[in-house]
């Protein structure tokens, strides 16, 4: 029997287990962003920032910064308004205007108008928003609502219509008070000098209450309840979380409201073209409706002075404000203290 011949060299050997991939191998990674990539993203972004910036600088330059350097320039020219401005007159328009009774009278009308709405409008509002932010209160959007309306309200409008309410001759206050027999007559509340600068001021509070309102609840809302917890555990009562707590909290926010209603207020215009026209006289003239008049008033245009006057106006109002920060430091310091 032959045997099968053998290969000089003997078969490979099979292999026994599958071949594993290495331990080592790992997923690949997603390549990052090259840094110019970045670079161009960042400058995608300015342009847009820049896109939607621009029509808000047009406005400002056109409308804010542009009338502010007019302003300034005019008030050096006797100017009319029209044509051109060839009788520089230097600081005169200054001096007139210092030595104008009328001017200092409208400023004093326009000083006692804006502390009388802010000392109104402020205490009724607090008041108000601490009754609008009781938990136990019901319709609080109905009740903001019945409080806001007023201020959408045009100040024009606002002015027209008190002034047929309280018309001396057929208006709704004199047939009030003839109804209930407490007059005979009619009763002209702006024939005289401070009742009319009290219906301004009233009727400004009524218009304007809405929105301090708003700003006070905006404040009470920031005072932790925690204070007020801890308040209750010691058997505090109202009165003393009101003067111990909410008020000294909300002290820094109260100095901004308070000077925001001041510098607004100051601003007075159009209740007193609507409702007085300055009268009876010139005894409500304020500073804004002085410079209406100068400017505009009476031919020829006093534009160059009505420019001065109004500088001397922002200037005074500019004091005011940044005048503000002093008390809000304090009024800071003394935050601290409740560790807030």
């Amino acid at each position: 029997m032959a045997l099968a011949p053998t290969s000089p060299h003997p078969p490979e050997a099979a292999p026994t287990t599958a071949t594993r991939p290495s331990r080592t191998m790992r997923r690949p990674r997603s390549p990052r962003p090259a840094e110019g990539n970045r670079e161009r993203a960042k400058g995608r972004d300015r342009w847009w920032v820049a896109a939607f910036l621009v029509p808000f600088l047009l406005l400002y330059l056109g409308f804010t910064l542009w009338p502010l350097i007019a302003t300034v320039f005019y008030s050096f020219f006797d100017w009319s308004g029209t044509g051109p401005l060839d009788h520089f007159v230097g600081g005169d328009n200054y001096r007139r205007i210092l030595g104008d009774p009328l001017f200092w009278q409208a400023v004093v009308n326009t000083l006692l108008f804006a502390v009388g709405t802010t000392a109104v409008k402020l205490p009724l509002s607090l008041l108000a928003a601490l009754v609008m932010t009781r938990k136990w209160l019901r319709a609080k959007r109905a009740l903001r609502t019945v409080f806001f309306a007023p201020l959408i309200i045009p100040v024009a409008m606002a002015g027209l219509v008190f002034t047929y309410l309280l018309n001396p001759s057929n208006g709704a206050l004199n047939s009030a008070l003839h109804g209930l027999g407490l007059t005979d007559g009619a009763t002209d509340v702006f024939a005289h000098r401070w009742s009319a600068l009290l219906a301004l001021i009233l009727i400004s509070v009524w218009q304007v209450f809405g929105q301090y309102m708003i700003y006070w609840m905006a404040a009470l809302q920031n005072v932790p309840d925690e204070l007020y917890e801890a308040a209750d555990l010691d058997g505090a009562g109202e009165w003393q979380k009101l003067t111990r707590i909410t008020l000294p909290m909300i002290r820094p926010v109260a100095v901004v409201i308070v000077m925001l209603a001041l510098v607004n207020a100051m601003h007075v215009f159009g209740l007193v073209v609507t409702l007085t026209g300055g009268g009876p006289g010139t005894s409500t003239y304020v500073v804004s409706y002085f410079i209406y008049k100068q400017a505009f008033g009476s031919m020829p245009f006093a534009y160059g002075y009505a420019s001065a006057a109004a500088l001397l106006f922002s200037l005074m109002a500019f004091l005011l404000v940044t005048s503000q920060g002093l008390f809000v430091r304090r009024a800071q310091k003394m935050r601290k203290e409740y560790g807030v």
